[in-house]
């Protein structure tokens, strides 16, 4: 017993020492750092594992003190970066030694890591490259009556669902999840899921498991993430980022569509007809420009990147809509004004034309974007400019984007919903990187053209016909959910519909 007593206590002095020396880190680089919890660091000590609540923290601390600061998840350093010309630096100027978004792991068995959000830089580049011609204003171009085709059916469910709905209360960001869950899946895997006329389809429950964890779901992922090269120790327990089925799903789904379109020529305008001409193409070595493992890839990252960060943008854009019916109207206007210059018809180029539904788009993002931070690592030692400061080979760097988008010295009354502040003129003001929702420098959100497109058309569709207001049930604000990886609604978003008459 004394001797199991006696070890138990050189363990607990060995943690207190390896935790003492660990939450000195960012004191010994000279790096001022959040005052730590000394057993738990600040993971802790946030009331959930949520980054935004953490970067929150560290940027009402210590914005306009200093560059950067320091913290920790668990014991990992972590470089806060508070100076927007720094952040254009990592972005852009300094790119080569910041581009990766996660530390490397060894290897993964897992196919669905080879995508363009995660994989290294060595890989990154060529698979940019091959990808890049897919999302040019062309090919959206290409893709857009699939989207229209798929608005037709959100118009024809909403019209069903307010006739059964006497009080006109509708609840929205489930909605906007079916109708961007449809397009994803008609774009990226060719096929018609209908989640608009039965929510509970495979599709739709695969996005929600993957965005909609638990606490300990999203506490290991974080964990896993964090400590990559623990995480290769651990493949025996046969643990998964990915929803159960997940990958098994993907790849068989990927597989029988190329089967079918191949054996009978099917062409469609979709994301997954690009991707079979890209892989029935050769580059110069004479192999295939992509594997059907990295298609199966692409097209769940573009399936996972693309539908709740759009349904949540309508959804927060409806909701600041309704709280701003001056706005609403304003932008009706400019709808309807479009719409019958054309026609009545919503064409391509018409809804490019729509120049301040474009600046209600980014003051939602703004406001709400999808992610609490970017993130970088550092792939070499990078010495901070005009500093005596050196960011070591595998820091871990997050960008706070929510806090640089409710910064009061960069828009003024941030709380407030205003589309004017993106103006061209307004625009030009600002630094170029004060707005982040898409990302920046040759590692930005490849799919944004894709994201805005789907985004319009939702607008479009709905407010035409239908004007948004508060009801009852609408809460005041909007909650970010404490758990999900991207900003999304916390509750239930509830507004009162009404159907558009032009008098």
């Amino acid at each position: 017993m004394d001797l199991i007593l006696l070890t138990c206590f050189a363990l607990l002095i060995l943690l207190f020492t390896y935790l003492r020396h660990s939450y000195q880190y960012w004191v010994s680089h000279g790096v001022p750092q959040l005052k730590m919890n000394f057993l738990f660091g600040t993971i802790f000590q946030i009331k959930t594992i949520h980054k935004m609540e953490l970067l929150n923290e560290v940027y009402r601390e210590f914005h306009g003190k200093a560059k950067l600061a320091g913290t920790y998840v668990f014991t990992k350093p972590i470089a806060v970066i508070l100076d927007l010309d720094l952040v254009k630096c990592i972005l852009l100027k300094d790119f080569n030694k910041f581009t990766d978004r996660f530390e490397r792991r060894k290897s993964t068995d897992e196919f669905l890591h080879q995508h363009l959000f995660r994989v290294a830089g060595e890989k990154w580049r060529p698979l940019r490259t091959k990808l890049t011609p897919t999302f040019t204003s062309a090919k959206m171009k290409y893709m857009f009556s699939t989207v229209i085709k798929v608005a037709d059916q959100l118009e024809e469910a909403f019209a069903a669902h307010l006739t059964e709905t006497p009080s006109g209360d509708v609840e929205l960001h489930d909605f906007m999840g079916r109708f961007t869950t449809d397009v994803i899946a008609h774009c990226a895997f060719g096929v018609e899921c209908d989640s608009l006329k039965d929510p509970n389809v495979e599709f739709r429950r695969l996005g929600i498991d993957h965005f909609y964890p638990n606490y300990y779901s999203v506490t290991l992922r974080t964990f896993m993430i964090t400590y990559p090269a623990i995480f290769n120790y651990l493949k025996m327990f046969n643990i998964s980022h990915f929803p159960i089925g997940a990958e098994d799903f993907v790849l068989r789904l990927v597989r029988d569509t190329v089967c079918v379109r191949e054996e009978q020529n099917i062409q469609r305008n979709d994301f997954i007809n690009l991707l079979i001409e890209m892989k029935n193409s050769k580059d110069l070595n004479g192999a295939p420009l992509l594997s059907m493992e990295e298609m199966a890839a692409q097209v769940f990252i573009f399936f996972i990147a693309g539908f709740e960060t759009s349904s949540s943008n309508i959804t927060f854009g409806l909701f600041e809509l309704a709280k701003n019916p001056q706005i609403q109207e304003k932008l009706r206007a400019e709808i309807l004004t479009v719409l019958e210059k054309h026609n009545g018809e919503l064409t391509y180029e018409g809804m490019m034309e729509m120049t301040y539904l474009d600046q209600v788009i980014t003051e939602t993002l703004r406001k709400y974007p999808p992610l609490a931070a970017l993130t970088r690592v550092a792939t070499d030692d990078y010495k901070i400019p005009d500093t005596d400061i050196t960011l070591e080979k595998g820091t871990h760097i997050y960008i706070p984007m929510k806090e640089i988008h409710y910064d009061p010295e960069i828009y003024e009354n941030p709380e407030e919903f205003r589309p004017e502040r993106f103006n061209p003129e307004e625009v030009e003001k600002r630094h170029p990187q004060a707005f982040l929702s898409f990302g920046d420098g040759p590692r930005n959100c490849i799919g944004l053209r894709f994201g805005r497109m789907q985004v319009r058309v939702g607008f479009i569709t709905l407010l035409k016909s239908y004007r948004f207001s508060l009801s009852e049930k609408t809460p005041t604000e909007l909650e970010v959910s404490k758990y999900s990886l991207v900003l999304v609604p916390q509750d239930k978003v509830w507004l009162k519909v009404e159907k558009f008459s032009k008098l």
